[in-house]
């Protein structure tokens, strides 16, 4: 009997680096042509390269959305330091405060994952707020006015951040970018 190993060799993707067998026609990872052409090999670089510079965009985008949570959480930190210190004689100051600090941590919890997880942070982080001043207007009324631009630019804030989020993850899936 003769042996009959093949005689392949690992070679490595020019694109992503990831290790390709020679027989390859295209990398299994990213696509990148292997046998294709050199204008073919420049042509899957350059768009690759411009897929990676549209993603530094959304990606600056979404770390800003991404810091509106921890302004959130300052924010309501801040809130709840005022109405500590408005209501400090009533005996349910404890019941006024408690929440408002729990929603400030919240906040701070979603800002630090959002470096990991953006756009499910994003969207919690939207909802909770949503949720916030919704409850706020059921409680006081005459509260849907007050600081209503600040409102409306939090949530256009998150908004701009949560597209910025799905946009990305629609061009990694795209690119098979990991």
């Amino acid at each position: 009997m003769e042996n009959t190993a093949s005689t392949t060799t690992t070679t490595y993707c020019d694109a992503c680096a990831t290790e390709v067998v020679n027989d390859d026609a295209f990398c299994t990872n990213c696509g990148y042509p292997l046998k294709g052409s050199e204008k073919d090999q420049r042509y899957f670089i350059a768009q690759r390269s411009n897929v990676l510079i549209d993603m530094a965009e959304f990606n600056k985008k979404i770390k800003h959305a991404g810091n509106s949570l921890y302004y959130l959480s300052g924010v309501f930190v801040l809130m709840a330091i005022i109405s500590f210190f408005k209501y400090q004689d009533d005996a349910e100051v404890l019941g006024i405060v408690i929440p408002i600090v729990i929603l400030a941590a919240l906040f701070l919890v979603l800002g630090s994952y959002s470096r990991k997880k953006p756009l499910a942070c994003l969207v919690s982080g939207l909802c909770l707020y949503v949720i916030v001043q919704v409850l706020n207007i059921v409680s006081n009324p005459a509260s849907v006015a007050s600081g209503i631009i600040w409102k409306i630019a939090i949530i256009g804030y998150l908004v701009v951040g949560i597209r910025s989020a799905i946009e990305i993850e629609k061009i990694k899936k795209e690119h098979n970018i990991a």
